[in-house]
């Protein structure tokens, strides 16, 4: 079946709703949307959006798929949102009926050319598998394996492997699969600081080896027991029998750790010590909750402490999933801060990049969050934490995205009823209405916290003077 053939024949009418809020631009009738689709995969290359959005779930679907030649040049899978979000959400798996999906093969070779171009799939294989000695091609390889995507190497661990060594780092994430625990191990490794715990539970001599090796640019180990503590510690993986590698990331922040520092702090200590739960940066957990309903909303979100209030404000829009239509103020007390995003404020509002979250929550025990006329959120202190890296995240969510451009709070629970049975009167039209702003059936938590991953992880704070550059 050719691609064109698979959208003609999947696609259905309510598939317009969906287009149109994914893809710029309307599509009126299934025809056009088909021919949009099909030019969409033909051009598809690293820097189109999707990449950046599927979950590692879905993406081990593509490489798991790409080595088989399906029939008609159809893959056939479980049609379950939970599993593939993105993927459901960009049309490239299709309902096939009771339970099944479909997705044909010329876009499985697409998405992984695409993620392969943007290292999100490895070039190359991340583990030798040959119980032979390793010869110079296979040498060679070794680079690319500990230069490659780090998550993709530390793949290579089993499940139970990753959690036995976040126990041992005091550092078990909340959520527990295996993409859950691989970005957890990830995100320590590669921080300086958190290294500096982790050196402390060698013993003399590898320590002293690691430092050697770390100096001299040395990413590669002899597979022997002699290790074990270094692999049960994140910081080498196994990828032969007879060898062991030191991601280049890994490697790379050692060379910022202050070696000395550690020596001096093993000599006073007497033996390897371990490291307090939690990281180095302080937090606050923060419950944001949807006021003006009787049915609760909210998120459980992980804040770091010296964040201003504008990057709270940025945050907030992702957890609820909403897209930054309208103006927004934070209120506190007699204080108004603008949230609009212009640098000088508006309405003679102190700009809210101005005020620190610190601050902010040391002369106030309830913040207020405005956005337009259509929904308020209560901002809650729930607790005060310790994080690896300076990152926000939500923690935890109850109920959907407050929708957008439907009259506010006041008329949510009655669209939501409308939804919720695809027998109503209304449903149609509502369904294409609510889908055009920022509608989804389930939360995309994965995806929100990959997004917010992405926009933080900048060594300067987000502000109105540089949003743009950010965005």
């Amino acid at each position: 079946m050719e691609l064109h053939e698979f959208f003609s024949y999947y696609m259905e009418e309510n598939e317009l709703a969906r287009a149109n809020l994914i893809n710029d631009g309307v599509f009126v009738t299934l025809a056009s949307l088909v021919d949009f689709k099909v030019a969409e995969i033909k051009l598809m290359d690293g820097d189109a959006s999707i990449t950046d959005m599927v979950t590692m779930t879905e993406i081990a679907l593509i490489r798991q798929l790409i080595d088989i030649e399906p029939p008609e040049g159809l893959h056939r899978v479980i049609y379950r949102v939970d599993d593939y979000p993105i993927l459901i959400d960009f049309q490239y798996i299709l309902e096939a009926g009771e339970g099944h999906g479909v997705i044909h093969h010329d876009i499985v070779e697409a998405l992984y050319k695409a993620l392969k171009e943007n290292h999100t799939i490895p070039a190359h294989p991340m583990y030798i598998d040959k119980d032979e000695p390793l010869d110079q091609d296979d040498v060679a390889m070794l680079d690319r394996i500990y230069r490659g995507p780090i998550y993709w190497l530390y793949d290579n661990i089993t499940w139970r492997q990753l959690r036995r060594m976040l126990k041992r780092l005091n550092a078990e994430p909340d959520d527990h699969q295996k993409e859950d625990y691989l970005r957890h191990l990830t995100s320590i490794i590669t921080n300086p600081k958190y290294l500096e715990g982790i050196l402390l539970q060698l013993n003399t001599a590898d320590f002293e080896q690691i430092k050697d090796n770390v100096q001299k640019g040395f990413n590669v180990y002899e597979a022997s027991s002699r290790w074990s503590d270094a692999r049960n510690l994140g910081l080498l993986v196994k990828i032969h029998a007879d060898h062991y590698v030191m991601h280049e990331a890994v490697r790379s922040a050692l060379e910022e750790v202050s070696f000395e520092a550690v020596e001096a702090h093993r000599r006073k200590s007497g033996s390897p010590v371990g490291r307090p739960p939690g990281g180095d940066f302080n937090a606050y957990v923060l419950h944001a909750q949807i006021e003006d309903i009787d049915f609760e909303i909210s998120r459980e979100i992980i804040m770091p402490a010296g964040s201003n209030c504008f990057e709270l404000h940025l945050v907030i829009q992702k957890a609820m999933g909403w897209r930054q239509k309208h103006d927004a103020l934070f209120e506190a007390g007699t204080l108004t801060l603008d949230a609009t995003g212009e640098p000088l404020g508006s309405d003679g509002r102190l700009p809210a990049s101005y005020i620190q979250l610190d601050a902010m929550f040391a002369h106030h025990e309830t913040i207020r969050y405005i956005y337009g006329k259509d929904y308020r959120v209560t901002l809650d202190i729930e607790a005060k934490t310790h994080i690896h890296r300076p990152i926000p995240k939500v923690q935890k969510h109850h109920g959907p995205a407050p929708i957008e451009n439907i009259g506010g709070a006041a008329h949510l629970a009655d669209t939501l009823e409308v939804l919720a049975s695809a027998d109503h009167p209304d449903y149609i039209r509502t369904y294409e209405k609510v889908r055009a702003t920022n509608y989804r059936e389930r939360y995309p938590v994965t995806a929100i916290n990959n997004q917010l991953e992405k926009m933080f992880r900048k060594s300067y704070p987000i502000t109105e003077y540089n949003i743009d550059e950010i965005e």
